[in-house]
Protein backbone atom coordinates (compact mmCIF):
# COMPACT_ATOMS: atom_id res chain seq x y z
CA UNK A 1 0.00 0.00 0.00
CA UNK A 2 1.79 2.99 1.19
CA UNK A 3 5.46 3.87 1.15
CA UNK A 4 7.31 4.59 4.31
CA UNK A 5 7.65 8.30 4.62
CA UNK A 6 11.01 7.90 4.61
CA UNK A 7 11.80 5.91 1.24
CA UNK A 8 9.80 8.83 0.06
CA UNK A 9 11.58 10.87 0.91
CA UNK A 10 15.11 8.91 -0.61
CA UNK A 11 13.09 8.78 -3.99
CA UNK A 12 11.12 12.30 -4.30
CA UNK A 13 12.63 14.84 -1.54
CA UNK A 14 11.72 15.91 1.31
CA UNK A 15 8.90 18.85 -0.08
CA UNK A 16 6.81 16.01 -1.56
CA UNK A 17 7.02 12.90 1.96
CA UNK A 18 5.96 16.28 3.88
CA UNK A 19 3.30 17.34 1.71
CA UNK A 20 2.43 13.47 1.51
CA UNK A 21 2.58 12.90 5.52
CA UNK A 22 0.14 16.32 6.18
CA UNK A 23 -2.23 14.28 3.18
CA UNK A 24 -2.34 10.88 4.37
CA UNK A 25 -6.19 10.73 5.96
CA UNK A 26 -7.38 12.08 3.19
CA UNK A 27 -5.22 9.80 1.07
CA UNK A 28 -6.47 6.73 3.26
CA UNK A 29 -9.99 8.09 2.81
CA UNK A 30 -10.06 8.07 -0.99
CA UNK A 31 -7.94 4.30 -1.31
CA UNK A 32 -11.08 3.21 1.00
CA UNK A 33 -13.44 4.66 -1.00
CA UNK A 34 -12.61 3.59 -4.02
CA UNK A 35 -12.24 0.01 -3.20
CA UNK A 36 -15.70 -0.03 -1.92
CA UNK A 37 -17.10 1.75 -5.08
CA UNK A 38 -14.96 -0.94 -6.63
CA UNK A 39 -16.79 -3.67 -4.74
CA UNK A 40 -19.95 -2.41 -5.26
CA UNK A 41 -19.89 -1.65 -8.98
CA UNK A 42 -17.89 -4.92 -9.63
CA UNK A 43 -15.23 -3.23 -11.79
CA UNK A 44 -11.49 -3.36 -10.66
CA UNK A 45 -10.98 -0.08 -13.38
CA UNK A 46 -13.37 2.75 -12.55
CA UNK A 47 -12.97 5.63 -9.71
CA UNK A 48 -15.50 7.07 -7.69
CA UNK A 49 -16.61 10.78 -8.68
CA UNK A 50 -14.26 13.40 -7.32
CA UNK A 51 -17.75 14.84 -5.14
CA UNK A 52 -18.50 11.30 -3.24
CA UNK A 53 -14.60 11.25 -2.16
CA UNK A 54 -15.45 14.38 -0.87
CA UNK A 55 -18.37 13.47 0.69
CA UNK A 56 -16.70 10.34 2.20
CA UNK A 57 -14.01 12.17 3.84
CA UNK A 58 -16.14 14.85 5.52
CA UNK A 59 -18.23 12.25 6.75
CA UNK A 60 -15.47 10.56 8.20
CA UNK A 61 -14.64 13.98 10.30
CA UNK A 62 -11.35 14.70 8.46
CA UNK A 63 -10.18 17.79 7.95
CA UNK A 64 -8.14 19.08 4.56
CA UNK A 65 -3.66 18.50 5.76
CA UNK A 66 -3.74 22.56 5.89
CA UNK A 67 -6.87 22.65 8.41
CA UNK A 68 -10.84 23.39 6.88
CA UNK A 69 -12.94 21.35 5.77
CA UNK A 70 -12.05 18.97 3.14
CA UNK A 71 -13.27 20.42 -0.28
CA UNK A 72 -12.83 19.25 -4.23
CA UNK A 73 -9.14 21.16 -4.80
CA UNK A 74 -8.29 19.29 -1.65
CA UNK A 75 -9.51 15.79 -2.97
CA UNK A 76 -7.76 17.02 -6.07
CA UNK A 77 -4.11 17.53 -5.14
CA UNK A 78 -4.33 13.85 -2.53
CA UNK A 79 -4.87 12.38 -6.47
CA UNK A 80 -2.32 14.06 -7.48
CA UNK A 81 0.28 12.96 -5.01
CA UNK A 82 -1.28 9.59 -5.45
CA UNK A 83 -0.23 9.72 -9.46
CA UNK A 84 -4.20 9.43 -10.31
CA UNK A 85 -4.60 12.92 -11.92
Amino acid sequence: MMDGIGDLELRHGARRAGAYARAEPVIRCIEATTRDHRRRTGTTDTYPETSDLVTACRERGLIAPRGGPVTRGTVLRALRLMGLR
